[in-house]
């Protein structure tokens, strides 16, 4: 008698559970419906401490200020802990990529990724070029920030982004300051013109004399066998069905020029930079792995191309410096400018991004940046004068640096600010 009202009992229970699971996520969805109507919902895989997730692929206008030019879609990615907890909305700058996210993790905040327009699988048949702004995706950004708020009511909101992804964050709290109650851009930087040199002036004082010595010598290596490496780079190209529409040369030449700045970003490691009496072979293998030509070729810029007309029109880049290596290079001026779309207006706004620092550094509260020392784009870094706002820099850190990164009494630092700002 007890065995059978001890199984009756479970089986109740797993069915209650079963139910309830499937309730929650029919809510869940439904809210979304409601707010997005014609919107796609699949549920994803997820981990803990997220109790559902799901890919949202909704209607978004191509241009806010007239919906009537129509729609394209837009990928967002919905991780949910409980309607009760902040929210968690990364800003993304590129395509959207689905990884762990530490802040979310480790504070069980509800967790939105956003795919940049036109980037990845966000994009219409023809992009049109003039409707890719900062301010047309943060429109993007504040449309979806107000509607998510009908779902999660009571918490507060945190914004994100890495690299070009925290630039939107600082764009983002510039413009609809009241959106995010917290932001906290990861190696982000704010440039000042598509010729930006002050990442050169860090490349030409970051680590030790010996080591610079041996990247300049490195280049130097690649340039004086120039054409045993492009025996090499076209066996590449037709092995990998690489084509290269601005020639071998000029792609292996920045390919080259590039390696010190990739050097720092990335890598950093010294002790493995091949010395100049290594074969040709081994010194073209290196320089793939680091700043190889496959990133100059057709089919990995065309992919590119909304990144670099963003940073052509309104978030400005850095031009190579040839400085030590002129003699051996077919052209004087190396811009990024050649791999921007064609047949497009590519004048640059100088004020744009200004007024974004303008803000952030003076007006920002609660705000954290995290920076990497050894980081080209840190050159690049924000001085915070606001408010309730932190700066950490990992002096060995690169592009890669995260609050993990960061020494324990920095993490606790920060996650405690956090706690106390999100009302956690």
């Amino acid at each position: 008698m007890i065995l059978k009202l001890s199984m009756a009992v479970l089986i109740c229970l797993l069915l209650t559970q079963c139910h309830s699971t499937q309730q929650i996520e029919a809510d869940v969805k439904n809210k979304i419906l409601e707010l997005f109507p014609g919107s796609q919902i699949e549920a994803i895989s997820f981990e803990a401490p997220y109790t559902e997730a799901y890919e949202i692929v909704l209607q978004q206008y191509l241009d806010h200020e007239k919906p009537e030019k129509g729609t394209f879609d837009h990928h967002i990615y919905l991780y949910h802990v409980g309607y009760d907890r902040p929210v968690h909305l990364e800003t993304g700058g590129y395509d959207a990529y689905l990884a762990e996210r530490e802040i979310s993790k480790n504070l069980g905040l509800n967790l939105i990724l956003v795919e940049y327009r036109f980037y990845g699988d966000s994009k219409p048949d023809t992009i049109p070029w003039e409707l890719l702004t900062n301010d047309q995706a943060i429109a993007d950004y504040h449309r979806i920030n107000q509607a998510f708020r009908k779902i999660y009511k009571k918490g507060k909101w945190l914004t994100s982004g890495i690299s070009k992804g925290g630039e939107t964050a600082m764009i983002y709290k510039s413009k609809f300051p009241k959106d995010a109650d917290v932001v906290v851009p990861y190696v982000a930087p704010i440039i000042s013109d598509t010729i930006d040199m002050h990442p050169w002036e860090h490349v030409a004082s970051v680590g030790t004399a010996d080591c610079r010595k041996k990247i300049k010598d490195f280049q130097k290596s690649i340039l004086t066998q120039k054409s045993e490496m492009l025996e090499l780079m076209k066996s590449k190209a037709e092995a990998d069905s690489l084509t290269f529409a601005i020639g071998n040369e000029m792609a292996l030449e920045y390919a080259v020029l590039e390696y010190p700045f990739s050097f720092w970003q990335w890598n950093a490691d010294c002790a493995g930079i091949p010395e100049s009496s290594e074969s040709a072979e081994s010194l073209f293998t290196y320089l793939e792995e680091v700043s190889g030509v496959k990133n100059f070729a057709d089919q990995s810029y065309a992919s590119g191309h909304a990144s670099y007309y963003q940073h052509m029109r309104e978030l400005g880049y850095y031009v190579m410096d040839t400085s030590g290596l002129s003699e051996w290079l077919s052209a004087d001026f190396y811009s990024h400018r050649i791999f921007a779309p064609k047949d497009v207006d590519l004048s640059y706004n100088p004020n744009y991004m200004k007024e974004v620092r303008e803000y952030v550094e003076n007006s920002g509260e609660k705000m954290i940046w995290i920076y990497g020392g050894l980081d080209p784009w840190g050159a690049c870094a924000v001085e915070p004068k606001g408010k309730s706002t932190m700066k950490f820099v990992k002096p060995d850190g690169t592009h890669r640096t995260r609050i993990k990164d960061l020494d324990s009494l920095q993490q606790k630092q920060i996650y405690d600010s956090l706690r106390v700002w999100l009302e956690i």
